[in-house]
């Protein structure tokens, strides 16, 4: 199934098997992918044995800049900055260190709760080639993509979290946004 949650759509697993899932944006362009769930479904990268204190500090700077450059951008649109959430940094950085290229939902959550963070939350996720520059260009991708925007300038949020993982030339960025009073469905 197809739902809704937050401002994206998500792909919802009911049972084994494929599906092919089609989307198109009002200017008639359009992309899809194949959805394989059970036996036959290709393995998800696999996270860390264990999250050390060294990952939490790694890219640390470019963490830095990342959460400097969405508060710049929240306050450019009129919404408070966000004060860092040290559980959120946590379930981010424990989130790029998978290396997702998509977004693993309930992964995401049960990372959050394992952090300790109780409630639920919005994220963005951005993958690129090149690892020169990665706040910028995570932040600039997020800007320019109407969905990850909105959730990068949501009022509701309290907090957040980044996570960034560079590996083989390639840089993973995670955003956590904290929602207070909400609930994280996979916690």
């Amino acid at each position: 199934a197809v739902e809704q949650v937050l401002t994206f759509w998500v792909a919802v697993a009911k049972g084994a098997g494929t599906a092919e899932i089609t989307a198109s944006n009002s200017a008639g362009e359009c992309g899809s992918m194949t959805l394989t769930v059970g036996s036959a479904a290709p393995a998800a990268p696999e996270a860390p044995a264990s999250m050390d204190s060294a990952s939490l500090t790694d890219n640390l700077e470019i963490r830095q800049e990342m959460i400097r450059l969405i508060n710049q951008t929240r306050k450019a649109n009129g919404v408070s900055e966000l004060p860092v959430n040290e559980a959120l940094m946590t379930a981010a950085q424990a989130c790029s260190d998978r290396r997702y290229t998509w977004h693993h939902a309930a992964e995401e959550g049960q990372a959050a709760a394992d952090a300790g963070y109780p409630y639920g939350f919005g994220d963005n996720l951005t993958v690129f080639t090149g690892t020169d520059d990665a706040a910028r260009r995570a932040v600039d991708n997020w800007i320019n993509s109407p969905g990850h925007f909105e959730t990068m300038i949501d009022s509701r949020c309290d907090c957040i979290g980044v996570g960034v993982t560079q590996y083989d030339g390639i840089t993973y960025c995670y955003m956590f946004v904290g929602i207070p009073n909400s609930v994280n469905f996979y916690a």
